[in-house]
């Protein structure tokens, strides 16, 4: 299930379109201290966001760069001004597309479907599949999915990041370093607790797809992907 992120202060707004988005089997997250932005959305880690421009504190432009410094994730602005100014400063802060209060909701789901699509690789059939396989699980890099023959799981970007990592470097130990490197640019960026939670959340979906793989936890290094004991 892709998972969204919904900036908007006006609290009825944020909920008609979380309440409509949900219909469609999307997990919508509402935030709710805008002072926070960020670190909601490193805690939910979210495929898609929708960004209002005009909120408290700091506007949608701000956020939208502080979340480009740590994602490739979709972004759509959400405004009431939307001039051809506005959308050029939008796109040079971050933005992937554009939604005009007062918006309509088909709108609203063509757009979110056509980023989804375009960031997740459902247009791209006519390419390759990127996939790793170890053991009975494949990682499927273009669909973003976790999957054995009987069970498949949607990861975030930060757990296909990781994912990859430690299938790539299967069977060998990847360090914490060389994952905080290698997935938030600077390792200072990010409290360290951040990447044992979306290890955690990692080691969850392997066990819900019945993956032969476990996450080993190697004191003081780092972590291993192995076949489990049998």
């Amino acid at each position: 299930m892709y998972k969204i992120l919904i900036v908007e202060d006006e609290l009825t707004i944020a909920e008609t379109l979380k309440s409509h988005l949900e219909r469609y089997e999307y997990k919508c997250h509402i935030v709710e201290d805008f002072e926070k932005v960020l670190d909601t959305f490193q805690e939910t880690d979210p495929h898609l966001v929708i960004m209002d421009i005009n909120l408290p504190a700091f506007d949608g432009y701000y956020w939208s760069r502080k979340i480009r410094k740590v994602s490739t994730c979709p972004i759509i602005i959400l405004s009431a001004r939307m001039s051809e100014l506005d959308q050029v400063y939008g796109i040079e802060n971050g933005a992937d597309d554009f939604i005009t209060k007062p918006f309509v909701m088909d709108i609203v789901l063509a757009k979110v479907n056509g980023q989804i699509r375009r960031s997740y690789g459902e247009y791209a059939k006519d390419v390759e599949p990127r996939m790793l396989k170890t053991g009975n699980t494949t990682l499927n890099m273009d669909t973003v999915r976790l999957s054995t023959p009987t069970q498949e799981e949607v990861l975030t970007v930060k757990e296909l990041q990781l994912c990859n990592m430690l299938f790539e470097a299967f069977p060998n130990v990847v360090t914490r370093q060389q994952l905080l490197s290698a997935i938030w640019d600077e390792e200072g960026f990010v409290e360290e607790n951040t990447l044992t939670v979306n290890i955690k959340r990692l080691r969850k979906k392997l066990e819900t797809v019945h993956s032969s793989l476990e996450i080993k936890t190697i004191r003081g290094i780092g972590y291993q992907l192995m076949e489990r004991d049998e």
